[in-house]
């Protein structure tokens, strides 16, 4: 988990080149460490292969492959204490209860504030824990 002087680390994983393009730029403007995917099976190669902690998955629902909900999943066996903020412009949150009740969903578009307001929120969670 991240502690003071040592940012969180998120990974992103969006199928749009041009959104991770634009959430990067806003999460590392607030001083978060990114790594990133372009699907879910790449994702879970990236996580497997990264040996620090990461602190939020922030992860598009609807892609090729691998879709969204699989990869919280699968990630959460290997990374359980893993935040999940899901980010979608298709889906009902109540969808996403099922698969991790402590998730949030950021529809698509959203704007630079609502993004980082929503990952502060996940992380501050993580941290009561």
């Amino acid at each position: 988990m991240a502690s003071v002087g040592n940012p969180a680390t998120i990974l992103l994983v969006d199928d749009d080149e041009a959104i991770r393009r634009f959430v990067r730029h806003i999460l590392q403007q607030q001083g978060f460490r990114i790594i990133e995917a372009c699907d879910g099976a790449e994702a879970l190669k990236v996580a497997s292969a990264y040996a620090e902690p990461v602190d939020l998955l922030l992860t598009d629902v609807i892609m090729p492959k691998v879709n969204g909900l699989v990869l919280t999943q699968r990630l959460l066996q290997e990374r359980p204490g893993i935040g999940v903020l899901y980010m979608s412009g298709y889906v009902e949150k109540s969808m996403l209860l099922a698969t991790h009740p402590e998730s949030i969903l950021i529809q698509k578009p959203f704007t630079p504030d609502a993004l980082i307001a929503a990952v502060r929120q996940i992380l501050a969670s993580r941290e009561q824990q």
